[in-house]
């Protein structure tokens, strides 16, 4: 393979996780506005959090707050991931293997303290448990190509130094 030949750039197999890049954040922001939004604005966080309410539970408040700020943090994450991205920045592929990774140790962390509130662990989680398993499948395969891609590696390079001569611009005394 010529030195021209060497897969590079934002194309083959890597266009997936791409794609799935740039719909992350608009899913997010669409989640926080009609899930969230609702629950501070009208009335249902007093309903679940005052004590003495029909469906009050103590761990309501911190689940709730461990998943809006859990998925505003994946926002951001994956808003400064876009940016690395199209730079072409070399810490992104450690970073995207390391979102990958906390993404299902979030999840997981999520369905473990929702279930600690006995009527949420009542109800089936068709959903909940579906987001876990997407998480776990998407970090197996998508964490090996980052480590192991030839693209990946030959697109998201550390810039090299320019040479500079050690006396340049050094004013010497006397």
């Amino acid at each position: 393979m010529t030195e021209d030949a060497k897969p590079s750039g934002i194309g083959g197999w890597l266009i997936l996780p791409v794609i799935g890049l740039i719909l992350l954040p608009i899913n997010l922001l669409v989640m926080l506005v009609t899930i969230y939004s609702p629950i501070f604005t009208d009335g249902y966080w007093e309903v679940l959090t005052t004590p003495g309410s029909e469906i009050y539970h103590p761990m309501w408040a911190p689940v709730l707050i461990y998943e809006v700020v859990g998925n505003i943090v994946f926002l951001i994450g994956s808003l400064l991931l876009l940016v690395l991205l199209f730079r072409k920045h070399y810490l992104f592929p450690k970073l995207m293997i390391w979102f990958l990774a906390v993404n299902v140790v979030f999840i997981g962390i999520d369905l473990f303290l929702a279930d600690l509130i006995p009527s949420v662990a009542a109800e089936p989680d068709p959903e909940g448990m579906k987001d876990f398993v997407r998480s776990i499948i998407t970090a197996v395969i998508w964490i090996p190509y980052f480590i192991l891609s030839k693209r990946v590696q030959n697109t998201f390079v550390r810039p090299v130094e320019k040479d500079v001569d050690p006396g340049e611009g050094v004013y010497q005394l006397g």
